[in-house]
C-alpha cells in the first residue's frame, strides 16, 4: 500500500521492456512497451479497422466485442488480468478470452457468485482497490520532485561520489573494527561503487566518510543472523549527475510519498476523531509527522472510508477495475474447486514418466544487481577469493531471508541460470547473466541428484500438472456445453 512500492519501477532501470535487445558494440536497447505491443500485434489477431462495438464472437449468450478483446489483450500483456492454467497458452488472445468466458459462465450458472467465500474475497479485493486508487490520487499524483530537489540531494547526500572501499564483516563490532584496522580477511571490489549500488542500511554512513577514514561497525542482516560491518574508504571519484539522477528521483519520491501518506493518515485520524469536515493538509512536504506512527489497520479503514466518501468508487475507471476484479476472484475460486487427490497425482506420475526425469539440483549463492560493470567487479572479487555470502548483504538486490542461496532445477525460471550452472564445477563462478534488466553473478555451492522417483518434490509437481490437465479437460467439456461462435473474420 505504501508509495515506495508503488514507485518501485522508477527505482530500477525505468519501465521494464517487453522486448529487450542489446547490441554489444553500442549498448543500444530497443524496448517495445505493452501499449505499443498491442498496436504491433493488432493486425495479427484482429482487424484494426473494426468498430469497437462490433461483435466478433459469441460464448453462450454473451457477446465479445472488438473493444473487449483489445482491452483483454492489453491487460494480459500488463499481467493485470487473470488468465490461469486452464486457459490455453496460445498467442491468440481471442481464444484465451473465450476460455475465460466459458469458465465464468459455468461459475455463475452453478451459483458460485452467491457463495459467501467468494463474496468475502471480493469485498477484500474491492476494498484494496479503493484504498490504492485513493492513495494514488491523494499521494502519488501530488508528489513533486523538481530539478532543484534532485541537484540538492545529489550534493547533500553524497550521490556525487564513487567510492573504492574495503570492509570487514564479523560476528561482533570489536572483531569487525579490529580486522579492518589490521586489514585481516578484508573484502572489497576492484572498481568504484555508486551510492545506489549498496545496501541502503549502510549507504548514508559509508558515503559520508572522507577518503582514508573508517566507519564504526554497522549491523547488517545476513540470512537469519546479524553481522557487523566496518568500512574504510580508499579512494573516490566524481560521479556525474546523469549517472544517478533516476535513482535520486526514485529515493526522493519514495521519501516524500511516505511522509505524505503518514500525514494523510494523521489528518484523517484527526478529522474523524473530532467529527469535522476539514480538508487534509495541502502542504505535506512541510508536515512533520516523523514521530507519529498510526495503527496500520486503523489507517487502512480511514483510507477506505475517505475513498468512499470522495466517491472514487463510483468513477468509471474504478468501476471497470471492479468488474475485472470480480471476474478474477470468481475465476480463481471456481478453479480452486477442481482439486486433485493424492491418488490422482500418483497416477499422473506413473502415466507420465517423461515429465519427471532425474536431474541435478544445483544450489548457488547468487548476487543480483542492476549494473553490468558492478556485476563484473563482483565476479572478479569472487574469483580472487572473496566469500560471496559476505558480498550478498552489501550489494545484492531483494535478498530477503535467503541470504542469496537459490536452489535451481530444470523448472526454475529464468532457465538460463540452470543451463549455465549445469556445466560448471562446484565452487565455480558464473555470470554475469542478464535477465529482466538485472545481472546475476553466482557461485555453484552444491549439486544433488533428484527426480525420477516419487518424493515430495515429484508429488508437488504431479499435483500441479494433474490439476492443469484436469482443468483443460473441464474447459473442453464446457466448450461442448456452451455454444462458441467466432463471427468476424480476422486476418
Amino acid at each position: 500500500m505504501g508509495t515506495a512500492a508503488q514507485n518501485g519501477n522508477l527505482c530500477g532501470l525505468g519501465s521494464v521492456p517487453f522486448i529487450h535487445r542489446t547490441n554489444r558494440s553500442t549498448d543500444l536497447i530497443v524496448m517495445i512497451k505493452p501499449k505499443r505491443l498491442i498496436v504491433f500485434l493488432c493486425p495479427l489477431f484482429f482487424s484494426c479497422g473494426q468498430p469497437e462495438t462490433e461483435v466478433i464472437a459469441l460464448v453462450g449468450d454473451e457477446e465479445i466485442t472488438t473493444a473487449e478483446l483489445r482491452d483483454f489483450a492489453e491487460r494480459r500483456e500488463k499481467r493485470a488480468i487473470r488468465v490461469g492454467t486452464a486457459i490455453p497458452d496460445t498467442s491468440d488472445p481471442l481464444q484465451q478470452l473465450i476460455a475465460r468466458r466459458l469458465l465464468l459462465l459455468e461459475a455463475r450458472k452453478v451459483g458460485m457468485a452467491a457463495d459467501s467465500v467468494f463474496v468475502r474475497r471480493l469485498e477484500r479485493r474491492r476494498r484494496d482497490a479503493v484504498i490504492e486508487s485513493y492513495l494514488k490520487r491523494q499521494v502519488d499524483a501530488k508528489i513533486v520532485v523538481t530539478a532543484e530537489d534532485i541537484l540538492q540531494e545529489y550534493h547533500d547526500a553524497n550521490w556525487n561520489r564513487g567510492l573504492k572501499f574495503i570492509y570487514s564483516a564479523r560476528a561482533t563490532k570489536a572483531a569487525a573494527v579490529e580486522d579492518l584496522a589490521a586489514e585481516k580477511s578484508i573484502l572489497g571490489l576492484p572498481g568504484y561503487v555508486l551510492k545506489g549500488q549498496v545496501n541502503e542500511q549502510v549507504a548514508d554512513e559509508l558515503f559520508a566518510l572522507p577518503v582514508g577514514s573508517t566507519s564504526p561497525a554497522l549491523p547488517v542482516p545476513i540470512k537469519a543472523d546479524t553481522v557487523f560491518v566496518a568500512f574504510k574508504v580508499l579512494d573516490e571519484k566524481r560521479v556525474p549527475l546523469i549517472a544517478v539522477r533516476q535513482l535520486i528521483e526514485c529515493r526522493l519520491r519514495s521519501r516524500i510519498g511516505a511522509k505524505m501518506e503518514r500525514a494523510l493518515g494523521i489528518s484523517l485520524s484527526d478529522k474523524y476523531a473530532i467529527g469535522t469536515a476539514q480538508d487534509n493538509p495541502s502542504d505535506f512536504h512541510a508536515f512533520d509527522s516523523s514521530s507519529v506512527g498510526p495503527d496500520n489497520a486503523h489507517i487502512s479503514d480511514l483510507y477506505y472510508a475517505a475513498g468512499l466518501q470522495s466517491g472514487i468508487d463510483k468513477e468509471p475507471e474504478l468501476q471497470a477495475k471492479f468488474r475485472i476484479i470480480a471476474e478474477d476472484v470468481l475465476l480463481s475460486y471456481y478453479l480452486e474447486q477442481i482439486d486433485v487427490t493424492p491418488a490422482e497425482a500418483r497416477s499422473y506420475f506413473a502415466l507420465h514418466p517423461n515429465q519427471f526425469p532425474a536431474y541435478e539440483a544445483i544450489t548457488i549463492t547468487e548476487i543480483v544487481v542492476h549494473n553490468r560493470k558492478l556485476a563484473q567487479d563482483l565476479r572478479l572479487a569472487i574469483a580472487r577469493g572473496v566469500d560471496p555470502e559476505l558480498l550478498v548483504p552489501i550489494f545484492s538486490q531483494d535478498v530477503g531471508t535467503s541470504g542469496g542461496r537459490v536452489k535451481l532445477s530444470p523448472y526454475t525460471m529464468p532457465s538460463m541460470r540452470y543451463e549455465r550452472a549445469k556445466g560448471m564445477e562446484i565452487n565455480a563462478v558464473g555470470g554475469p547473466l542478464e535477465w529482466a534488466g538485472k545481472f546475476s553473478v553466482f557461485v555453484v555451492e552444491d549439486k544433488v541428484r533428484e527426480g525420477g522417483q516419487w518424493d515430495r518434490a515429484s508429488q508437488r509437481r504431479a499435483e500441479r500438472l494433474a490439476k492443469e490437465e484436469k482443468e483443460r479437460r473441464h474447459l473442453a467439456a464446457l466448450r461442448q456445453k456452451f455454444s462458441v461462435r467466432v463471427l468476424a473474420e480476422r486476418p
